[in-house]
This record gives structure tokens, sequence and C-alpha cells, in this order.
């Protein structure tokens, strides 16, 4: 199975349509990032949109995808979430948090709020 990582707005990333990154919002910040490419496409309904790679440190390329106001992140990669993907959620006023709650900082990794 895998881990996902989130850029996210809300407070649980599972909450993002309430504190949404817009769809069009993304696809600006993306096609405007040069690290970031056109990786191929995905179908929402009868719409097409693309997906985004990014190449970390390590040479490891993960995909990035917008999904009900969140960016996710899919793929496996051997650095610090943070420093990989940290500019990013910063870019767009948002957080890094993980599949199990956890949040990614400059400072660390934060436990879940319980």
């Amino acid at each position: 199975m895998g881990y996902e990582l989130h850029i996210t707005r809300a407070a649980e990333y599972y909450d993002s349509e309430e504190h949404p990154i817009a769809l069009d919002e993304w696809f600006s910040y993306a096609e405007n990032t040069p690290a970031l490419t056109v990786g191929g496409w995905i179908w929402w309904g009868e719409d097409r949109h693309p997906f985004y790679v990014y190449t970390c440190a390590d040479g490891s390329v993960v995909s990035m995808t917008w999904f009900e106001g969140a960016i996710d992140v899919k793929g496996h990669f051997g650095g610090d979430a943070y420093r990989e993907f940290g500019s990013f959620a910063e870019d767009l006023r948002a957080d890094l948090q993980g599949d199990d709650g956890e949040r990614y900082t400059a400072s660390g990794v934060l436990p879940p709020d319980n």
C-alpha cells in the first residue's frame, strides 16, 4: 500500500473541500513552476486534466495531482518531505500533511492533532 502526502489548507487533509486550493489556482501555479512538468492526463467525469510530475533530489519521480481541494503527492522518494515539497505548500499558502495526520515543517515532523 502506498503512502501519500497532501498539500492542504484544511486542518485535516480529508476536509480539504472545506478550505480548498482551487483547481484553476493549482493549474496556474503548476504551469508557472519550472520544477513541475505535465506527466500525463487523467479523466474526471467527462473532463481531461493534467497531472504533474516532480523529480526529487534523490532522482525519484513523484506525481502531484489536485483532488477535492488538495494536492496529492504520490510516489516513493528517499529525502526529507519538507525539503522536497515544503516550498510548494508555502507558495500555495497551505500545509504539508501525511496520510496519518502528521505535519511536515521546516523544524521537523509534528505529530497529528488529537
